[in-house]
């Protein structure tokens, strides 16, 4: 028999976890955009040439994984564990936000493994010439960091319309 403080702080628990949730996928998805913005300004910058623009992707790249890893990941963290804490049946939205918040993770991971590793192997060292394994890459790199954010962006819009854990509202309908 679960003790009646427990039965108090799982609710609490579970909520405060679905709003960590909320906005690391937000602020994933949000980091995401503004990193692709300032990428795309400085790779059409006149400038920068091609050396300036091969350092500048190997010295951010990293960066931006690392901060979808930490972010995208804790979130799935914070989604999984909710998901236990909650008292059966089970939200279904929470469920499906976490199976998309999986999904868009193991793109970006594969991404950075299979993708990102060769593709940065041919432009260093800095200011050679673009080989069309280069530009297959690109596009697969470029392809898999659409689909794995916007996967990630249905997933925090599902897990913003989930039902407040302890008033079992919409987050709009909560006072």
């Amino acid at each position: 028999m679960e003790s009646p403080v427990n039965t108090f702080h799982r609710p609490r628990l579970c909520q405060l976890l679905t709003i960590a949730s909320r906005i690391l996928l937000s602020g994933w998805v949000g980091g995401a955009v503004l990193f692709v913005i300032t990428s795309v300004a400085e790779q059409s910058h006149p400038g920068f040439d091609s050396f300036i623009r091969d350092q500048l992707a190997t010295i951010r790249f990293p960066l931006y994984y690392q901060f979808c890893w930490l972010t995208l990941g804790t979130s799935l963290l914070c989604t999984a564990a909710a998901l236990l804490l909650q008292a059966r049946p089970r939200n279904s939205r929470l469920t499906l936000s976490a199976i998309l918040s999986c999904i868009a993770l193991l793109i970006a991971v594969i991404d950075y493994l299979w993708i990102y590793k060769p593709l940065q192997s041919l432009i260093s060292p800095p200011g050679q010439t673009r080989t069309p394994a280069f530009t297959t890459l690109h596009e697969q790199s470029k392809l898999a960091n659409e689909t794995h954010l916007a996967i990630a962006l249905i997933s925090a819009l599902i897990l913003c319309s989930c039902p407040n854990t302890i008033t079992g509202k919409p987050p709009a309908e909560n006072p």
